[in-house]
């Protein structure tokens, strides 16, 4: 396998480990790489917002300005 300096280091690494002999093989480690990565940022965006939801629904809200009676003119 030769060595691709276009690919990050992290997905480097994974395709090493895979040990994709070929061509159709280095693609395909290459794809579940990018998979992987992309089922990470999902899965953090999706914590992130739980974590957000929770965070505003314990924050006390503001409180409401009263309302002072008018002066009739």
């Amino acid at each position: 396998m030769s060595h691709r300096s276009d690919l990050p280091a992290p997905i480097e690494a994974i395709v090493r480990a895979i040990g994709a002999p070929s061509v159709e093989a280095d693609e395909r480690a290459s794809t579940f790489a990018r998979g992987v990565a992309l089922g990470a940022l999902v899965g953090a965006a999706i914590a992130g917002s739980a974590i957000w939801q929770r965070r505003q629904a314990t924050r006390p809200s503001a409180p409401k300005p009263q309302e002072s009676p008018r002066d009739p003119a």
